[in-house]
Formats: C-alpha cells, sequence, structure tokens
C-alpha cells in the first residue's frame, strides 16, 4: 500500500510541476519559483525516503495552495494548477492506513 501510495504522490508532483513551469511561461512571479523549488525537493525526498509517514510530517508544502491565491496569478477555481496543487495537498496529508 505505501508503495503504491509513494507512486501516486510522485506523478502527483511530477503533474503540479509541469502546471507550474506552464503557468511561469505565461508570466513570471517569485512565488512560482519558490514553488518549484519546493517541489523539487519534495520529488529529492520522495524518491530517497520509503517513509510516507515522515514525508508526510514535513511535506514543505503545507498551506503552497493558500499562498497561491495570496497572489494575483490564479485566474479561477477550476485552473488545474489550483485543482492539482489541492489534490497533492490533501495527498500529503492524508493518514496512512
Amino acid at each position: 500500500m505505501q508503495n503504491e501510495e509513494m507512486d501516486n504522490i510522485k506523478i502527483q508532483i511530477q503533474k503540479v510541476m509541469d502546471l507550474v513551469y506552464e503557468k511561469k511561461s505565461q508570466r513570471e512571479h517569485k512565488f512560482l519559483d519558490t514553488l518549484i523549488d519546493k517541489l523539487k525537493e519534495l520529488s529529492e525526498t520522495v524518491n530517497t525516503n520509503s517513509n510516507i509517514d515522515e514525508l508526510k510530517k514535513d511535506s514543505k508544502l503545507k498551506g503552497a495552495l493558500r499562498a497561491y491565491f495570496d497572489t494575483n496569478l490564479v485566474e479561477s477555481y477550476d485552473e488545474p494548477l489550483v485543482i492539482e496543487l489541492d489534490k497533492l495537498e490533501v495527498m500529503l496529508q492524508q493518514k496512512t492506513n
């Protein structure tokens, strides 16, 4: 179960990173640079750490979606980056069974 969950988290991180790079191609903003850095760090952690509970305890992404809404970059609640970033945050907050 943990391996499958870890694989899903890796896939979701990549989805969010792709969307952030897409957003950066449209508009530069310091927040996007910071988010990319945090996602890269999280990706490295996921690739080197097999303990999902440790990963979730200190994901470094808590509050990223809220911070994104505090920028003037959000176009709508239906924006793919909003949806996928929310999914990633939820995955990192869920308790492991």
